[in-house]
């Protein structure tokens, strides 16, 4: 692990001698690629570092996802002239702070990290977004996180006062953790805002709607899941306070899942759209996890790698519309298949992965995900009916909206798909497939 820590730190130093794009993201593809074969035949991935870093199954994939993803991010500002080393520093930071949030296992440290990966995103939209309603989007970003997050931080030294200890693994041997419902909304909150969870989801369009691509793929990948990791970290702690509280937040996340579903289907920006259906998914996987099943926990886990690269792709190709149309507007992007018809099968591609057809790895993790809810209550299963219902509506609404239609077009000025565009997708879809061929050997 230290090695890779290192890779990213001298790439900071690199930046001073090349500033060229391809040169950085084709290393941090060599390097998830190392790091994937590294460990991925091992029967048992448990390696503690030191008495602070480690990494376990739950910690491997987002790793890799978040590598994947970086790169990604730097393939997207390739033909970008302005600022282009300050945007790769960001970037390495953000990969610096992710990598450690995700294989830290003093509770301290990774509260730490978990807030520090607010600083990347608060640029990215503040300095780099696109209209004058991101300094409201990023003050929302930020009073939503930061807000209940000093009360957690307050806690934690409490905590320790109490246990002496911040080292998670020593706290999951304690049995005896029941806490009062304060308390548990103090530990848990700030984590299921980052989700983020109904009622509290306001940021999440509006950062999605003001961020650059890269700052929407980012954030629609990997940050939404440091709040789900750090929900799977705390139910592994507090495992009787869960199954006592865990129904109340289960209610919200199936209201919240159908009322942001029913939200999505009057949605007119694309973008809007994409971010609607990420805080359905996310609460679907919230009432997963708090059945506090085994299964459950590898569900959720399977969709927060499904989701990550599926909801990227989608905010890449709403953003390579955005940059031909001028426009992220449906009614001003209709007709695309009659001038892009090669990009229509990309968008049929991610929109089928949206509302997880069969033979994408949404549909594993989905169909793991209902049974386990159904499971927990037979009553669910309307609701669960109701939810898979509107995201399929959504999701298809999205698709044949802005694929079918009269065109419209202001300015004759339509210029091509670039073969990285191409490349982009392509890299995104890979890692779905191959992820299900995995499972598929596995069974």
């Amino acid at each position: 692990m230290m090695k890779i820590f290192f890779f990213f730190i001298f790439m900071n130093f690199m930046l001073i001698y090349n500033k060229k794009v391809m040169f950085y993201y084709n290393l941090i593809f060599l390097m998830s690629l190392i790091f994937l074969f590294k460990f991925m035949f091992k029967d048992l991935i448990w390696i503690s570092v030191s008495f602070m870093w480690k990494f376990d199954f739950y910690c491997f994939y987002l790793i890799l996802l978040s590598m994947w993803i970086l790169g990604l991010m730097m393939m997207s500002i390739q033909l970008q002239k302005n600022m282009v080393k300050i945007k790769l520093l960001v970037f390495i930071i953000m990969g610096i702070i992710l990598m450690m949030t995700f294989s830290v296992s003093n509770l301290m440290m990774f509260y730490l990290f978990f807030e520090l990966s607010l600083i990347p995103t608060f640029i990215m939209v503040v300095y780099w977004g696109y209209n004058f309603e991101r300094l409201s989007a990023s003050f929302y970003l930020l009073m939503y996180t930061m807000f209940i997050s000093l009360p957690l931080l307050a806690y934690i030294m409490k905590f320790f006062k109490v246990v002496q200890t911040f080292e998670m693994n020593l706290l999951k041997m304690l049995d005896y953790l029941n806490i009062s419902f304060i308390d548990y909304l103090i530990l848990f909150m700030a984590f299921l805002i980052k989700m983020p969870i109904f009622f509290f989801h306001l940021w999440l369009p509006k950062a999605h709607v003001e961020a650059p691509v890269y700052g929407s793929m980012i954030l629609a990948s990997v940050l939404l899941k440091l709040g789900s990791y750090g929900l799977l970290r705390f139910l592994e702690i507090f495992y009787f306070s869960s199954l006592k509280y865990g129904y109340i937040f289960m209610s919200v996340g199936v209201v919240g899942g159908i009322y942001m579903s029913l939200i999505s289907l009057i949605q007119i920006d694309m973008k809007s759209l994409v971010a609607y259906s990420s805080v359905v998914h996310m609460n679907m996987m919230l009432c997963c996890l708090f059945t506090m099943m085994k299964l459950s926990f590898i569900s959720s886990y399977i969709l927060m790698i499904s989701h990550g690269l599926c909801s990227s792709g989608l905010f890449y190709m709403v953003n390579l519309y955005y940059e031909r149309s001028m426009s992220r507007l449906m009614f001003f992007n209709k007709g695309m298949l009659n001038i892009y018809p090669s990009l229509s099968l990309w968008w049929m591609i991610y929109c089928a992965m949206n509302f997880s057809f069969p033979l994408s790895l949404n549909f594993i993790s989905e169909i793991f995900m209902i049974s386990i809810i159904v499971g927990w209550d037979i009553i669910l299963m309307f609701y669960v009916m109701v939810i898979c219902f509107f995201s399929s509506a959504y999701s298809l609404y999205l698709y044949s909206y802005i694929q079918h239609g009269v065109v419209y077009v202001e300015s004759k000025k339509l210029f091509l798909v670039y073969i990285k565009d191409y490349m982009v997708l392509i890299i995104h879809f890979i890692p779905l497939v191959m992820l299900l061929f995995n499972l598929i050997m596995l069974y």
